[in-house]
């Protein structure tokens, strides 16, 4: 699930930054490019990995015959952005799946008969896709003041749920609150119901309830 979790959110951050206009594919070719996203790897998801190694990966992900060169909201390039994160998450759950494999053979691996085997170049390939998201996106100018506005509306959301006493919870996370016994479990069904909102939906809630 770990690994899931980390292929998913690198590969598609990235592809929304680039969508967005907050990645332009072509400067991560740059030298000092690269090596503030190797710092940043390092610091915050790889500290073991040696940066030739966080380096290494990112020249190989450039290298890829389909790493976008543009991106101009054109059909055109939307296709090859869409064909591009499809790679990389074949790219890393293959990576995963042969170096599993390998390991314990061609049987048929369920629930707790083997541990998933993740290669290192993959681990750091993730790496380096997750530091490009810090580095145009959560630390682009502007953006802290976005987030501190963006868990304001989280945290007046959850304030008003609960003063409402769960009266506005979608039907699925109703039923835990009015079962709860505890503030905290009233709680815990109030923080599930925002956690599956998009952004786009906890705005409309926040204008609705407050």
């Amino acid at each position: 699930m770990d690994w899931a979790d980390d292929v998913a959110y690198s590969v598609h951050d990235v592809e929304d930054a680039v969508h967005a206009g907050l990645i332009d594919p072509t400067a991560i070719r740059s030298l000092e490019e690269q090596q503030e996203i190797v710092r940043i790897a390092k610091d915050r998801y790889r500290p073991h990995a040696e940066a030739s190694a966080l380096a290494a990966a990112i020249q190989r992900l450039t290298d890829l015959p389909n790493w976008p060169v543009l991106f101009d909201g054109s059909l055109r390039s939307m296709v090859g952005l869409k064909a591009f994160t499809s790679t990389l998450i074949g790219r890393f759950s293959r990576a995963a799946q042969i170096a599993t494999q390998i390991a314990y053979g061609d049987g048929v691996l369920t629930r707790y008969t083997a541990d998933l085997i993740v290669p290192e170049e993959a681990r750091d390939e993730v790496a380096v896709m997750k530091a490009m998201a810090v580095r145009y996106v959560m630390q682009r100018p502007g953006a802290e003041m976005i987030y501190a506005q963006q868990r304001e509306i989280i945290a007046e959301v959850v304030h008003a749920l609960l003063h409402r006493e769960g009266r506005d919870l979608d039907p699925v996370f109703r039923g835990g609150f009015d079962l709860a016994t505890s503030d905290s479990q009233r709680l815990r069904a109030v923080v599930d119901q925002v956690a599956s909102l998009t952004d786009v939906s906890i705005v409309e809630w926040h204008q609705r309830l407050t």
